[in-house]
């Protein structure tokens, strides 16, 4: 099968040719919000399956070979009034019309604190490679000020491909440009006039911006660059980093014809080991194919191979060996050392990653003049950002991967505290268990929800991005979360530092104070104040957080009060989950490993955990590929799969303490592994630098600016809400479980997180027990 491979190595070269203006100036680079790139859409009970998904039409012919005719601007005339056109505001205010002369309006009330507090943005248009274009325009404002138009990059560092700097006045003028593209082509750049505070304009007041005749063509495509070469990836998929002997191995065909049988060769001696059999064909619905799957865990042999039919050709190749994780479990933990805040990442260690501290200044407490050292932790995704909620999460899975498969984890990963006598796992969980408690308010016992910027960084290392920092405000949700994790670590630690665990566990206790006071209360959940567009993680529902909380107070300390107060809860919520927001499984998992329980209560809660892997089944004996999906596949998808193994890790502990274990949620959890590894729709093992094809363009700081991909990090994965600008324009019309792309731009498909980490880690752990 053929597959553009979505790329977006961004050079600095660009020319822009002023034809017929006032004064050229350049603008300073500016950075929008990356949208919602950290809200959590996730949902960890899969979604059923619909009529309207089986239906979804065959993706549409692709029409980028084809150069537009015309102006790209739609509605540049203004005829359809403000249709298409839309403002961006961080705390600004305008608004758009249009006049009896069909020209754009913008009415700005409140100019705000930054030069894009107000900006006026189109979407909708490409830039070609060596392609030269005319933009031109009609601007005229009620006062003199300044205008920056930029065309720009649509995500990431949000950096403009051309920009100007033009002092605007009463009279109508025209303004028109002659620009060559000389970066990578962009199949959805943005068009903005920054019309926010500029020093030189003063206090401006209310104020008018007229605009018209806004008009982009292509004036020369003779020197327009080759589309990038499309990618041969193969019709057998199978787990490229490879399997444990007694693992389950399934491969999966495609096609039209995916044959009778199949062969396993040693690519060593290219002779056949084993022969086959392939299933019946049937329709995948998720990815829109004819597949067929066929099973070889017989084969047990160490050694590399590959699978090859005549219908199919071949698969990548794939080990089968005792240790075919160990390396990859040590990267993936040292992504989170990697992503470590506040302290001097040596070369020694992390290697190009290597940085000086950073973000060590104090943060400033929202609202007021205080200050407070909150260093540490780690970064919390593609950007600088540290948030407690997805901290929680990362530290939760780690920590439970550690108490339930202790073994796994050894004290030579490579890490800065590597063979100081604890296991490297518990070293690298404190790290971000020392920062959390400098998160947590010591007067009221809450915990702050996030520190951060106002704005995301631009594509810089760490140490680089100055600006300063701010405690955004406490949260139940945070603060309940926090509870949970410090009780976790006040039984885990307590062997290995027992001062440490007694300090988080009082911590969790002043926490689970804060959460007796507010927590009802608390309809509105965590809130971005105006200023500040970092990730917002919002949870109106706190229920779940407070119900962990006490599960793992109960579990750590035995005191019978807190098991009372949880049975008032239920079963909880009503989604279950292992994510930020929804924490519920963890909670009840908690409760239903404790020495006692309440049997009605417990049996209420398996008969939870039940439904969830009774929905999971359904998914998977449906999808050729083993996915735990259905329907529509969600922003993150590939930490629904890595929770949903997660859950049948959990299932199958809690079969093998009520001596009621098969094996069949193990086969299952070793099923979500492959699928993250390469046996799916995309062919991608989603692991960078894993597997025969694996994420080069990440949405990650520190890959971006140095050019190359960090070693062991989860992407998120295929996202058929298509939720952002580069995901929208090359992935309309492809079936969900393929709407996919290594590309930079594309936060929703290909950033990372420590909180997507964390459940491969947990799954790793789990299968190589």
């Amino acid at each position: 099968m053929k597959r553009k491979l979505m790329m977006a190595l961004l050079c600095a070269s660009l020319t822009v040719s002023l034809l017929a203006c006032g004064k050229q100036e350049t603008a300073e680079e500016t950075v929008q919000t990356e949208s919602a790139e950290e809200t959590d859409t996730v949902s960890d009970e899969p979604e059923e399956a619909t009529d309207e998904a089986a239906k979804e039409p065959e993706k549409e012919e692709s029409k980028e070979d084809e150069l537009p005719v015309g102006n790209m601007i739609k509605n540049g005339d203004f005829k359809s009034g403000t249709d298409r056109w839309n403002t961006y505001k961080n705390g600004g205010e305008a608004t758009l019309r249009t006049n009896d002369d069909e020209q754009l309006e913008v009415d700005v009330t409140d100019v705000g604190n930054l030069d894009y507090s107000v900006q006026l943005y189109y979407d909708g248009f490409r830039l070609d490679t060596g392609v030269t274009y005319k933009f031109a325009f009609d601007l005229a404002v009620s006062k003199p000020r300044t205008v920056v138009w930029r065309l720009q990059i649509n995500g990431g560092d949000y950096h403009a491909y051309f920009t100007d700097t033009i002092a605007a006045t009463e009279e109508m003028q025209h303004y028109e440009y002659e620009l060559t593209m000389e970066e990578v082509s962009d199949p959805s750049p943005r068009l903005c006039f920054n019309l926010g505070t500029y020093e030189e304009d003063g206090d401006l007041g209310e104020h008018i911006v007229t605009l018209d005749n806004v008009d982009l063509e292509i004036t020369d495509a003779s020197n327009r660059a080759a589309e990038a070469e499309e990618v041969e990836t193969p019709d057998i998929n199978i787990n490229q980093v490879g399997y444990q002997p007694g693992d389950i191995k399934i491969a999966t065909f495609r096609g039209d014809e995916t044959g009778d049988s199949f062969e396993v060769i040693d690519t060593t001696t290219g002779k056949s080991i084993f022969t086959g059999q392939i299933n019946k064909a049937e329709k995948n619905v998720s990815s829109r194919e004819t597949c067929a799957t066929g099973d070889f865990s017989s084969v047990i042999q160490p050694g590399t191979y590959q699978i090859k039919n005549d219908a199919c050709g071949e698969s990548y190749e794939f080990k089968i060996g005792d240790d075919v994780y160990q390396d990859l479990l040590k990267d993936a933990v040292r992504m989170l050392y990697l992503q470590r805040c506040g302290e001097e990442l040596s070369e020694k260690q992390a290697g190009d990653f290597a940085h000086p501290a950073c973000h060590t200044g104090e943060a400033v407490v929202y609202g007021t003049d205080e200050k407070k050292d909150v260093t540490g932790g780690w970064h919390d995704a593609g950007d600088y950002g540290r948030y407690v909620v997805s901290g929680a999460k990362a530290v939760a899975d780690i920590l439970l991967a550690y108490e339930n498969y202790p073994d796994v984890f050894g004290d030579d990963m490579d890490i800065p505290e590597s063979g100081n006598g604890t296991p490297d796992v518990l070293d690298e969980a404190r790290y971000e268990l020392d920062w959390m408690l400098k998160m947590q308010d010591s007067a009221s016992g809450g915990v702050y929800h996030k520190v951060t910027c106002a704005n995301f960084p631009s594509t810089v290392m760490p140490q680089e991005e100055t600006e300063q920092l701010i405690l955004s405000p406490i949260s139940t949700a945070a603060t309940g979360d926090f509870a949970a994790v410090m009780a976790m670590a006040g039984r885990i630690y307590k062997d290995v530092d027992a001062a440490f665990a007694d300090t988080c566990l009082k911590a969790a206790e002043k926490a689970l104070d804060y959460m007796d006071a507010n927590a009802d209360a608390d309809r509105e959940g965590f809130k971005n104040p105006q200023e500040i567009v970092t990730g917002e993680y919002p949870d109106t529902v706190v229920k779940d957080e407070y119900f962990w909380a006490l599960a793992e107070l109960y579990k750590t300390t035995g005191d019978k009060s807190y098991e009372d107060h949880l049975k008032q809860f239920g079963s909880v919520g009503a989604t279950g989950g292992l994510g930020w927001a929804n924490v519920d499984f963890y909670g009840m998992y908690t409760y239903l490993t404790c020495e006692q329980t309440d049997a009605d209560f417990a049996g209420k809660l398996m008969k939870k955990f039940s439904f969830a892997l009774d929905n999971m089944q359904e998914a998977l004996d449906a999808d050729a590929y083993g996915s735990t999906i259905k329907g529509a596949y969600p922003w993150g998808s590939n930490m629904t799969i890595a929770n949903n193994g997660m859950l049948y890790l959990m299932m199958e502990q809690l079969g093998t303490k009520m001596k009621q274990s098969n094996g069949v949620n193990l086969s299952n959890a070793q099923r979500q592994l492959s699928y993250l590894l390469g046996t799916n729709a995309n062919s991608y093992c989603f692991v960078t630098g894993y597997g025969s094809l694996s994420p080069e363009h990440t949405h990650h700081r520190p890959s971006q600016a140095l050019g190359e991909t960090m070693k062991g990090m989860l992407v998120g994965g295929p996202d058929s809400n298509l939720e952002d600008p580069y995901a929208k324009a090359t992935l309309k019309g492809q079936a969900a479980a393929k709407c996919y792309a290594d590309n930079e731009q594309s936060y929703s498909c290909n950033e990372v997180t420590i909180y997507w980490n964390s459940p491969l880690i947990y799954l790793l752990a789990g299968i190589m027990k």
